[in-house]
């Protein structure tokens, strides 16, 4: 009974794990948002704020957007600081 249960859980967890991998990364990421918004909801346990800001974090590097990398400027109305191209 018990390893019938385990067994369950293990099959779960790997349809999960597929079907969250196969989405495309826009919906990933739009799931994502959700479930960590839904985490960080007051009274929830420390470990589901951790875990869902942890997904979220995830499918934001999955998609390619990130907050902390250096390409992202930090207004959309500043002046580029790159250097045209010189002949």
């Amino acid at each position: 009974m018990l390893e019938a249960i385990l067994v369950g859980l293990i099959v779960l967890a790997a349809a999960l794990y597929a079907a969250w991998t196969l989405l495309p990364a826009a919906v990933r990421l739009r799931f994502a948002q959700r479930c960590g918004e839904w985490g960080r909801r007051p009274g929830r346990a420390g470990w589901l704020q951790r875990a869902s800001m942890a997904v979220e974090s995830a499918a934001r590097k999955r998609a390619g957007g990130c907050s902390d990398c250096s390409a992202v400027q930090s207004s959309p109305t500043a002046p580029s600081r790159r250097k045209p191209p010189s002949d």
